[in-house]
């Protein structure tokens, strides 16, 4: 073990690890004796205690490489003041001017023998009483802007909450983003939902979403709440141009549970000014101002195409 000078939070003992920059600079250790790091968000001690089955192995702390503190797994959960209230944290990554980036309530290490199932029992609910709508949500983590003002919500796969869109409640899995004003960014759905596009309504649903974070998500909105984006597994789209007709619609593809049944392959459809970008293993660009786009529904969210529903996603 060793002691290791910082320039901005003094020394840190008990030292078992650690990494510099090439301009000498501590870019991250761990330790296994208590330290206490002065933040702008309160005394943190950083993990140090004796491995156990949930423990993260690794780096207790991180640094840029101006030296400040970039990120913190902390000893035990710690409250921390955010523009959300008071919440319980057991790891934060910060911006290099101090401020809290992402805040995780939970940290445990997802293994064989410690599954998220029982990661997700740790978890506790929290309240929210935001623009887009009141809920309360276990969350996995939580981001924010420079400013304090919450960016994007995480939540467990277990959950599911209710926000107000620009095209009305939706139920969302996973999370959603927001612009710092508090207006809606992004959300996931967790049902096929219709959404109105500037080529009629679609039904947006990716049933590929993976939510490790929320940042961005498959149903996209302007500041001013108008559609960006969104994915489909479940609408074709006619088109109509100078160039004459195409119909483009979701590739099928072999089912993860079963190879041998094919599942339709969620395709993106981006919508900026007058065009429209269709996005899959090619690009096909639309000029709306010329062309005429119909969408037409080829896979009905009401019909499970799949064998076991309890176990899959695909059809939502």
């Amino acid at each position: 073990m060793t002691t290791l000078q910082t320039e901005k939070y003094g020394p840190i003992t008990g030292v078992t690890f650690s990494e510099t920059y090439q301009n000498g600079v501590l870019k991250g250790c761990a330790v296994e004796e208590k330290n206490i790091i002065n933040t702008p968000v309160g005394l943190l001690v950083p993990n140090y205690g004796p491995s156990n089955l949930r423990n993260r192995e690794g780096l207790s702390l991180e640094f840029f490489k101006s030296g400040q503190l970039k990120s913190i797994d902390l000893e035990e959960a710690t409250e921390v003041i955010t523009s959300l209230g008071t919440l319980s944290a057991e790891r934060i990554s910060f911006y290099e001017n101090g401020r809290i980036h992402r805040l995780f309530p939970l940290n445990g290490r997802i293994n064989g023998y410690w599954t998220e199932n029982d990661e997700y029992t740790l978890a506790k609910p929290i309240d929210f009483n935001l623009a887009v709508g009141s809920f309360s949500a276990k969350v996995v983590s939580l981001c924010f802007y420079e400013s304090g003002a919450l960016k994007s919500l995480t939540m467990w796969p277990q959950e599911s909450i209710e926000i107000s869109s620009p095209d009305g409640l939706m139920k969302v899995r996973y999370g959603f983003s927001l612009y710092e004003n508090g207006n809606l960014k992004s959300f996931e759905p967790a049902l096929p939902e219709p959404v109105v596009t500037p080529i009629g309504i679609i039904i947006a649903y990716d049933s590929n979403a993976h939510g490790i974070n929320c940042d961005e998500n498959s149903v996209t909105y302007s500041p001013t709440g108008v559609l960006r984006s969104l994915i489909t597994g479940n609408n074709g789209l006619m088109i109509d141009s100078p160039e004459g007709k195409k119909f483009v619609q979701p590739l099928m593809k072999p089912g993860t549970l079963d190879p041998e049944v094919l599942v339709p392959e969620p395709m993106t459809i981006v919508f900026t000014d007058d065009k429209m970008e269709i996005i899959q293993e090619e690009i096909v660009t639309v000029d709306l101002k010329t062309a005429t786009v119909r969408s037409i529904l080829v896979h009905d969210p009401m019909k499970k195409s799949c064998g076991d529903c309890s176990s899959c996603s695909s059809c939502g």
